[in-house]
């Protein structure tokens, strides 16, 4: 279980509703099929920024809501990447099931000029580029990425 999946899972059931506690946020993801501790929930509540309030906990507001916290893409990169190899125009970046889509929507996040756009699977990420020496740049950028 991934920490990024679960705060995202948490931020998706306060977009519907507030929750009144962290047992019943427990309780919630629980029926998602995600056990965890109170602790857990207290961490993620910290690290996601959320308010409490009378009716229970919630986004912090709907702009900034729109903008949630997201770990940097150097900090996705280095939890979820397994390989990234270029062929012609496009960047095949490898990642752990499941994780694609995650690493996908923070490379997009970049705006990297040397990306027209990405196409994210289960686990394999398509980075399109408009030729080969963008595609190999944009390698050597997530590698550094992960090295740095």
């Amino acid at each position: 279980m991934d920490n990024l999946y679960r705060r995202t899972l948490i931020l998706d059931l306060l977009k519907r509703e507030p929750v009144a506690t962290q047992a019943e946020l427990c309780e919630r993801l629980a029926r998602q099929g995600i056990h965890v501790t109170q602790a857990t929930v207290s961490r993620d509540i910290e690290e996601l920024g959320l308010i409490k309030g009378r009716e229970g906990y919630r986004l912090p507001g709907a702009a900034e809501a729109a903008a949630a916290p997201q770990p940097s893409l150097p900090v996705i990169l280095k939890e979820f990447l397994r390989d990234v190899r270029r062929a012609s125009n496009l960047v095949i970046v490898k990642t752990h099931p499941g994780n694609a889509h995650s690493v996908a929507v923070a490379l997009d996040a970049e705006q990297w000029p040397e990306v027209v756009g990405t196409v994210a699977g289960d686990d394999t990420i398509f980075v399109a580029t408009r030729g080969a020496h963008e595609a190999g740049r944009i390698r050597k950028k997530i590698l550094d990425l992960v090295a740095g």
